[in-house]
């Protein structure tokens, strides 16, 4: 062999050796920063997330009327009674009194960005009374264990006239939920959007029962989510699960009934039922592609006789629909005025 040939054999080792050693130097750099990396954002979490002893209870407040705007931190309720609230808030409202709680909302506006605009963080019921014709708007943020707009470790009831609006914005946070207890809604103008589920009985669960008002919701979670079960009497309920995937319109353990009132329920991959048990008939779409938003949907039954229509405020692709105008027989399903191939028997 030449020497020139063995020469550049040699350079070429020499070469793949070093290359090699580049490679290996790089690949434990990587390793090194996308290891730093998570124990870093490991660390940003634990330090974001607001523990329930890390929320300052703040001023303990006695008086029946209270005006938010004059208190500057959170203000804590530990006496039963009914209190009227008024004015804007930059704070948290906690409630933990032995004995039931009536918040009556009076034109409020409540933002907090760390944890729940509301929480009643004891075990007694708290009562939420919409005063007549008020227009109340409440919205959280951070990251808390308190970790729903409304949250309530006692039951929880929403009754009144007037109109709530709730901004779930907690990262993976409610709009309204409540820790292993039972929900009640009786009436109200009730809009909710949020980062997971927009109504939610969570740990061991928890009934929740609709049996009046107007309730909006769009969930980037389910809808609608009992851990147990749910009952809705009346009302109109119109709920939208995460278009993504993965949720629904309602979910719950144990099972629902539809007993009354209008339910229109959008999810995407999920579909569950109403139990046979329901008192009032419905029919459930699981559709092979999904509708858009913004597209018009009625459903109309044999006689070509419109039963319900509205528009698609998100994409979907399971649907419930029931109110009291649906009876036996078979219902189509149309998109912008089109029928199509999608069909229900009741």
């Amino acid at each position: 062999m030449k020497k020139e040939t063995i020469i550049q054999l040699v350079i070429i080792v020499i070469l793949i050796i070093t290359l090699g050693i580049l490679v290996s130097l790089v690949v434990k750099q990587n390793k090194s920063e996308n290891s730093m990396q998570r124990q870093g954002k490991f660390e940003m979490q634990e330090e974001k997330e607001t523990k329930a002893s890390d929320v300052d209870v703040g001023q303990e407040v006695t008086v029946s009327n209270i005006d938010l705007s004059q208190y500057n931190s959170n203000i804590t309720i530990t006496k039963a009674g009914k209190y009227t609230l008024k004015g804007e808030f930059k704070h948290s409202v906690l409630v933990n009194a032995e004995s039931d709680v009536t918040l009556i909302l009076n034109e409020v506006n409540i933002q907090n960005n760390l944890t729940a605009a509301i929480a009643n963080i004891g075990t007694s019921e708290l009562i939420i009374k919409l005063a007549d014709n008020s227009n109340n708007t409440l919205s959280d943020g951070g990251a808390s264990e308190y970790d729903a707009c409304i949250y309530s470790n006692g039951k929880l009831t929403i009754e009144g006239n007037g109109t709530l609006n709730v901004y779930g914005n907690q990262e993976e946070g409610e709009g309204i939920a409540t820790e292993t207890n039972d929900i009640t809604i009786n009436g109200g103008i009730i809009n909710i959007e949020c980062q997971d589920d927009g109504i939610n009985a969570g740990g061991d669960g928890g009934l929740i029962t609709i049996n009046d008002g107007e309730i909006y919701i769009k969930a980037n979670g389910d809808g609608i989510d009992s851990n147990k079960n749910l009952v809705i009497n009346g009302g109109n309920v119109y709920t939208m699960g995460s278009s993504i995937g993965g949720d629904a319109g309602i979910d719950t353990d144990d099972g629902f009934e539809i007993n009354g009132g209008t339910v229109i329920a959008l999810g995407t991959d999920m579909l569950e039922k109403p139990e046979k048990t329901s008192k009032q008939k419905s029919v459930c779409f699981s559709l092979n592609t999904k509708i858009s938003n913004g597209t018009k949907v009625s459903l109309k039954n044999e006689l070509d006789e419109e039963i319900i229509s509205f528009e698609a405020k998100e994409d979907f692709r399971t649907l419930i629909i029931s109110n009291s105008k649906l009876t036996s027989g078979t219902y189509y399903l149309y998109k912008d005025g089109e029928k199509t191939d999608y069909t229900a028997e009741v």
